[in-house]
């Protein structure tokens, strides 16, 4: 079988036609073109096979220098194909290298991760690159699934979009078997983005991705099972796929399985490992909502870990000592529970205490309750305690307990303190003193006050 190198050395040769052989040397010419499209199309269906090559084959011929194994291996550690973790590094490396040669999947590589970057100008020229100077349609023409994928993704996120044409191009790098491409629709059809939602058609996709061990397709399945989507709703399931898809280094696996363990969403809450999981998300993955939930969340742990000192007013009548008695027998444990020595007689008779008169109203009650945990230093009463008076109108009181939660760096109180001054509510109108505060709540975790800060920016203008 003749290959590219023989038909070459064919066309060297000088070739003595006389006219009686003319008709032979057409037959001849015909017969190189022949073994010249014979051996392209081996070649092509050598790159077809490049799914259902071992992970040391694809990278040993990218290793010698294929521009086509280099751009391919640059998206499997982009996406985690052929159980590789992610690794957005190694992708760029392998990407940069096929790229240097006008490499289609290298360019498309490179494209997408400047995408992801926020790099919207550069990844959208990187596309146009790889679409009009290198050889990806020609490459697209010959059913090769990666380029279909990467020639599916210019569709629809280079403009102009052509969502349409794009999932075609998808499918049939998905009916292939590429699993990135099979991971990319059940995402597509899940949320509804540019096609009309698919439940079905999601968890197809995502299960067969899934089975691939492809973390894009664990994660999507994970979160079908997590809210019921397409398939009956699962916690264990969800937890175990987007456990499963956190582990080979997705970033939103590892952000959502941070929050479930933060929340008790469906598993039973833990925040020392919510905020190892939130933690890597913020620094492997540069997620700017992992950073902002990964400080919440560390805020939390450390008062949990620090207990807070009691706040104690200048208006309060009881003395330290009282206060401290009060404290130390609130924790006292009961007598039945210690083993140190005999339990103790009760007295013959136990007088009856005073039956206290009801309160004339429900909400004094409550407030009282709640004043009393505040002033023992309970944080989370403080808080409650300025929120009942802000529902009440009582601003100035609102803002006083406010202040006390905020001393200690409580989100929701900071963000309260800003609504104060922004709307001018017991106190005077100040713009400047509300940013200041909505960027103390929301450097404390508090996503609400975001929204607060973008507004109040505009009216400090």
């Amino acid at each position: 079988m003749f290959g590219n190198h023989t038909f070459s050395v064919m066309l060297s040769q000088k070739f003595t036609c006389p006219p009686s052989t003319v008709w032979n040397s057409i037959h001849l010419l015909r017969l190189c073109i022949a073994l010249l499209a014979l051996s392209h199309i081996q070649t092509t269906v050598a790159r077809n096979s490049i799914l259902k090559e071992s992970l040391a084959s694809i990278q040993s011929k990218a290793l010698a220098g294929d521009v086509h194994y280099q751009g391919a291996l640059a998206i499997f550690h982009k996406f985690g194909e052929k159980g590789l973790a992610i690794d957005f590094i190694e992708a760029e490396r392998w990407a940069k290298l096929a790229a240097q040669k006008q490499g289609s999947l290298g360019l498309c590589t490179l494209a997408a991760l400047e995408l992801e970057r926020g790099n919207t100008e550069r990844g959208r020229f990187l596309y146009d690159e790889a679409y009009l100077h290198s050889n990806l349609r020609s490459v697209v023409k010959h059913q090769d699934p990666i380029a279909l994928f990467c020639m599916g993704m210019i569709e629809i996120d280079n403009p102009p979009r052509n969502f349409a044409k794009g999932i075609r191009q998808l499918s049939k790098s998905a009916e292939m078997g590429f699993a990135t491409a099979q991971a990319t629709l059940g995402m597509i059809y899940f949320s509804g983005i540019g096609v009309k939602k698919n439940p079905e058609l999601a968890i197809k996709w995502c299960s067969r991705a899934a089975r691939e061990k492809h973390p894009l397709g664990m994660f999507y399945l994970g979160m079908a099972y997590s809210i019921g989507d397409g398939v009956a709703q699962n916690d264990d399931y969800a937890l175990r796929w987007i456990r499963a898809a956190a582990d080979r280094q997705l970033t939103m696996a590892q952000l959502t399985f941070g929050m479930k363990l933060a929340t008790g969403d469906g598993t039973e809450k833990n925040l020392e490992l919510a905020v190892e999981w939130l933690g890597k998300a913020a620094t492997r993955g540069k997620s700017p909502e992992a950073k902002l939930q990964l400080r919440r969340y560390e805020n939390q742990l450390l008062r949990m870990r620090t207990p807070t000192a009691a706040y104690v007013p200048d208006d309060q009548e009881k003395s330290a000592i009282q206060l401290a008695q009060r404290q130390i027998l609130k924790k006292d444990p009961p007598r039945e529970n210690r083993f140190e020595s005999p339990p103790v007689a009760p007295p013959k008779r136990i007088p009856s205490p005073p039956t206290p008169a009801p309160p004339t109203r429900m909400t004094d009650l409550t407030i009282d309750g709640t004043k009393d945990a505040a002033l023992q230093g309970d944080l989370l009463a403080t808080k409650n305690l300025g929120l009942k008076h802000y529902a009440a109108k009582d601003f100035k009181q609102a803002r006083k307990w406010f202040e006390i939660a905020a001393i200690k760096n409580e989100p929701e109180s900071l963000r309260y303190l800003g609504i104060l001054y922004f709307m001018g509510q017991g106190v005077e109108l100040d713009y400047k003193l509300a940013a200041q505060w909505f960027t103390k709540a929301v450097r404390a975790g508090d996503l609400e006050s975001t929204r607060y800060l973008r507004i109040v920016k505009q009216f400090k203008q």
